[in-house]
């Protein structure tokens, strides 16, 4: 499809421009670029400062658990480079049904890459690098598509990149979630798509755009699936404001998008058979993520994490911290309201990326629409929308991301739509002055500040050493007190830091409930994990009876245990302690910073 987009690129150079040698411009805009580059990733490393300041044991304040996933899928990228496990599967998680991780985000197209700098620093160094890459790439990609295809200013271009990649949904993402600030696939995609219309390259593009979507597959599927929601709204959008003009693009574009579904589907094919139907999967969502929606306040809030935030505010307007997608701030949206309305409605680009924009901030609003933290009696769009196939495993508020790039466009063309006013007005008044103060000020206030983060504990001796082999021989499991789960993530942390090849049972993942055809955060509990879970959440140790003991020797045999472990510096020790000495008649044996207690003569042995 011929658009507007795509040929805006082509603008006529300046005279002045025209009267400089062509390897004097080529040489200048190079310099440019560079330093738009170097400059994105200086950004990056002052937002990631707290994770590099404390290195392997700096936590993200408001998002431990996913950070501690991410470390774990990190660290088994480099066994899958190695070839000492399977790529989309895991039985060192969730023992003894293990993890399907090709469900669950296993971002193989960064872990693998990675897998050097997990094998000489760790995979929180990985995780620090990837997060530095990922928003710095989104960036500089963005900035490449803005100049190509948007603008021939790099003023301009640098401004609308620098909102896609580190605008306030990128922030917020960027704890926990490098997944989804890794998006610097996306602007090569949405060029792709926007070249599918060309006559006599339907093969070329399809291939390209079909190798492109296999790589993003690997990187975050729910962040393709957005891009192709995103591109094929725009373009239908653009198609119905200059249809007359696009009827010969049709069949090109049909063609070229059946040839990258041939290329995609033959390369994914087993991954997506392992997502769907391997061992461990499930479908939909755990009960409250699908619920996840976006509040109408807070499209023009600010996020907490900038100059312009308030922590109180976005508590109450958004899901959690890593979820503020949709905090754009008034003054963007009244400076962007202004330049749609004073220059550029009459383009037919602006008003397909207005559209798009438009259509995907109503589906952020999810199921139902909330307003100042307060339940409306209005339904989502979304909610007829969520229960179809794919889409019942999205979580509604992330298509406020979307707006980003549509915002970030919006920006660079009214860049440039300033740079073509005069100077100064009849009254003397410094009219394109006045405009870019007024651009500025509007964004100052999205300025994104350092990531909170603190200083985490150290891996106890006990598993750095390797002493912790001399208690989980082989086929049996390693169980941490309180057993690992979201809150409680020893087992996954252990794991990942030291690189110990010991199994563990529970874990932070999605997997399938109790019900067919339904999922759940973990495995669904079992006794034992409950009463130590309680326990080290506050709640008063109980009396030991014969039936916890029973029921404790019961899931030590479903776990196949060798070791129970609990660590010294979980906040409630002594309580936990003493309760596993009475429900084991045993005293554990306090070494390397932990208390261990030998389980295996209690566990019948494995077949």
């Amino acid at each position: 499809m011929k658009t507007e987009i795509q040929e805006w690129h082509r603008v006529r150079a300046t005279p002045a421009e025209r009267s400089r040698p062509a390897d004097t411009r080529v040489d200048r805009r190079r310099r440019v670029d560079v330093a738009v580059g170097a400059g994105f990733l200086v950004a990056a490393v002052l937002v990631t400062s707290g994770l590099w300041n404390d290195g392997s044991r700096a936590l993200l304040s408001t998002n431990i658990p996913d950070q501690v996933f991410f470390q774990f899928v990190l660290r088994h990228g480099l066994d899958v480079l190695t070839g000492d496990t399977a790529p989309f599967f895991t039985a060192q998680m969730n023992a003894p049904h293990g993890v399907n991780l090709m469900a669950n985000t296993v971002i193989l197209g960064l872990g693998i890459p990675l897998a050097p700098i997990t094998a000489i620093w760790g995979p929180q160094i990985s995780l620090a690098v990837l997060l530095v890459l990922g928003l710095a790439g989104t960036a500089a990609a963005w900035y490449w598509f803005l100049r190509r295809h948007v603008t021939t200013s790099a003023v301009a271009a640098a401004a609308g990149a620098a909102l896609c990649g580190f605008g306030p949904g990128m922030i917020s993402q960027a704890n926990g979630h490098p997944n989804w600030t890794a998006q610097f696939l996306v602007p090569f995609l949405v060029h792709r798509a926007l070249r599918m219309g060309e006559p006599g390259r339907c093969l070329r593009n399809g291939v390209l755009l079909g190798l492109l979507v296999t790589g993003q597959a690997f990187v975050n599927e729910e962040v393709l699936l957005y891009t192709a929601l995103a591109c094929a709204a725009f373009l239908a959008a653009y198609a119905a404001a200059t249809w007359p003009a696009q009827r010969a693009a049709i069949r090109p574009v049909l063609a070229t998008a059946a040839i990258a579904a041939l290329v995609g589907g033959v390369l994914l094919a087993y991954p997506l058979w392992s997502q769907f139907f391997g061992p461990q999967s499930f479908r939909g969502l755990p009960p409250g993520a699908s619920a996840y929606g976006a509040d109408l306040a807070s499209f023009a809030a600010f996020p907490r994490l900038s100059l312009g935030g308030n922590v109180d505010t976005v508590r109450l307007l958004a899901p959690n911290a890593a979820e503020e997608n949709t905090f754009l701030g008034w003054p963007l949206l009244a400076v962007l309201a202004l330049a749609v309305a004073g220059w550029l409605w009459q383009r037919a680009l602006v008003r397909a990326l207005l559209a798009t924009g438009g259509l995907f901030a109503v589906f952020a609003l999810g199921r139902q629409v909330f307003a100042g933290g307060e339940r409306t009696a209005l339904p989502g769009l979304w909610r007829p929308l969520g229960q179809l196939p794919l889409l019942e495993s999205v979580v509604p508020v992330r298509f406020g991301l979307v707006l980003l790039p549509v915002a970030g466009a919006l920006l660079a063309l009214a860049i440039d739509a300033v740079r073509r006013l005069p100077r100064r007005s009849a009254g003397e008044l410094p009219v394109r002055r006045l405009a870019y103060a007024l651009i500025a000020l509007a964004l100052v206030p999205l300025l994104p500040l350092p990531l909170l983060t603190h200083r985490g504990v150290a891996v106890p001796r006990f598993i750095t050493e390797g002493t912790w082999r001399a208690y989980v021989p082989a086929g049996r499991t390693l169980v941490t007190v309180p057993v690992t789960s979201s809150k409680h993530s020893d087992g996954m942390h252990w794991w990942a830091q030291s690189g110990a090849d010991f199994a563990f049972p529970g874990g932070y993942f999605i997997g399938p409930g109790r019900l067919p055809g339904t999922a759940t955060f973990g495995p669904p509990p079992r006794p034992t994990d409950l009463l130590l879970a309680a326990v080290a959440e506050g709640a008063k140790a109980p009396r030991v009876t014969a039936r916890m003991r029973d029921g404790l020797r019961a899931d030590l045999r479903f776990w196949q245990a060798g070791a129970l472990v609990l660590s010294d510096r979980e906040p409630r020790a002594d309580v936990l302690r003493e309760l596993v000495d009475d429900l084991l008649d045993d005293e554990g044996v306090r070494t390397g910073g932990v208390t261990v207690w030998d389980v295996a003569s209690l566990v019948t042995p494995t077949a």
